[in-house]
């Protein structure tokens, strides 16, 4: 793999936000629902630029992204596998469900072969888009339209993943809108919580009809705008015979985590455990929007041949572009064996950030993660939203998470190296001393 170095450390040369990125704010505001973005005296910043791990403002600061954008990015910014591919394009737009291209066909059969053959998929442009493709179904496999949920759980916020999303917050403006139909359990830190749980559940099924029991039991390995939260192994093999034993699918919401993102192509071969679903989006252009619903062929099988109406599409589903996007960026990290290098730099991670853990333990509570999905949870609430915003005016791009914004979340593109992980570490444990201490 031949990244050019892929880098520059951070350049700041204004105030974080500078004044162009004030301007845009203000403009902003008076433009867009004032629920969209967060605006205040010191952020945002507007983006005008990316290449492989930099970012550059309106301002010409230049920033390290140690987020992919949302964990988008996982072969870097404006790879030049993504702009030939653009600059090649011999068409630029398809017919969703009517008159399929090449680059459609291509990349399913992709999605196929990795996943070790026996699946077919529905695409989307959106995480929620592959959601709500996975609800319906569950439903029109085994007939049941209950879902098994877990508090912590991020799933999209159109009306179908709304069901799915845990935090009330996103819910109590629309609830009269969202009908009953999911069940909420605890989301485990350990095997014996998982036990716990798993009794919980079990209980709970047994005590219902075969036809009032849940479709499909749905579930995050790793809850990451959630606060990194992972899974125990034990649990999600708990899982798998719960489902098997009750008749209900299950389904893996890898939108976050697949595709490398862990230290291996899919987080689900951690358990050694397969998905009857799985979702999957974000790393899947690297860059686009497209997402997908992949189900076991007899379970996919359960949506009637299509008459010449679709009952389930979009004008942009299986967009010709993005297909041969997505097909390149897949070809790409598996070639590259990018999971590999998740799984490598992701040890170095951890092995300096426990460091930095044993070094404030009244600052910092845990460090936990797969591969380049990682969580570093505070004592204090927020403490990961203010970090956020210091390490921007370092001239690093972060994100919180967690219910509280008590973590700091890790999701850098996979190209990532040691040096610009030590740079982070380096500022980080600066900004704590300083900052925090």
């Amino acid at each position: 793999m031949d990244t050019n170095r892929g880098f520059e450390f951070p350049l700041i040369r204004t105030e974080i936000p500078g004044p162009e990125s004030r301007i845009l704010s203000k403009k902003l505001k008076e433009v867009e629902s004032p629920n969209i973005t967060y605006i205040s005296h010191d952020f945002p910043i507007f983006i005008k630029k990316s290449y492989m791990m930099n970012v550059w403002d309106v301002d010409g600061n230049r920033y390290i992204d140690m987020t992919s954008l949302f964990g988008v990015s996982a072969i870097g910014h404006s790879s030049s596998l993504i702009l030939d591919t653009l600059r090649n394009a011999e068409i630029i737009n398809g017919m969703g469900d009517v008159l399929p291209s090449a680059s459609k066909v291509q990349l399913l059969y992709k999605l196929r072969e990795i996943m070790g053959g026996g699946y077919k998929g529905i695409l989307g442009q959106n995480g929620a888009d592959a959601v709500e493709a996975a609800m319906k179904t569950a439903l029109l496999y085994t007939g049941r339209h209950r879902i098994i949920v877990f508090k912590g759980g991020y799933h999209g916020l159109s009306y179908g993943a709304l069901n799915l999303t845990w935090n009330k917050k996103f819910k109590l403006p629309f609830k009269k809108q969202i009908p009953a139909i999911t069940k909420f359990f605890e989301y485990p830190r350990d095997d014996k919580e998982g036990d716990s749980i798993l009794e919980k559940i079990e209980t709970y099924l047994s005590r219902l009809s075969p036809e009032k029991r849940p479709g499909l039991i749905f579930i995050e390995l790793i809850q990451a705008r959630g606060g990194v939260r992972v899974a125990p192994y034990r649990f999600i093999y708990g899982l798998r015979e719960i489902a098997d034993r009750y008749n209900i699918l299950l389904g893996f919401d890898e939108i976050y985590t697949g595709l490398g993102r862990t230290g291996k192509m899919f987080a689900f071969e951690h358990y050694g455990v397969k998905p009857d679903i799985i979702t999957l989006g974000k790393a899947l252009s690297s860059s686009f929007p497209v997402s997908v619903c992949l189900a076991r062929d007899e379970v996919m099988n359960a949506w009637p041949e299509s008459e010449g109406e679709a009952i389930h599409t979009s004008t942009f589903l299986g967009h010709p572009l993005i297909c041969e996007v997505a097909s390149k960026v897949l070809d790409y990290i598996v070639e590259n064996r990018l999971y590999k290098r998740a799984e490598r730099i992701g040890q170095f991670f951890m092995e300096k950030l426990r460091k930095l853990e044993l070094g404030f333990p009244g600052v910092i509570k845990e460090v936990r993660g797969k591969g380049l999905l990682i969580g570093i949870e505070f004592r204090s609430k927020g403490m990961g939203f203010e970090l956020m915003k210091h390490l921007l005016r370092s001239g690093i791009i972060t994100l919180p998470a967690g219910e509280n914004a008590e973590v700091l979340e890790i999701t850098p593109p996979l190209i990532i190296t040691e040096d610009i992980a030590m740079f982070f570490i380096n500022q980080l444990e600066r900004i704590i001393e300083d900052e925090l201490t």
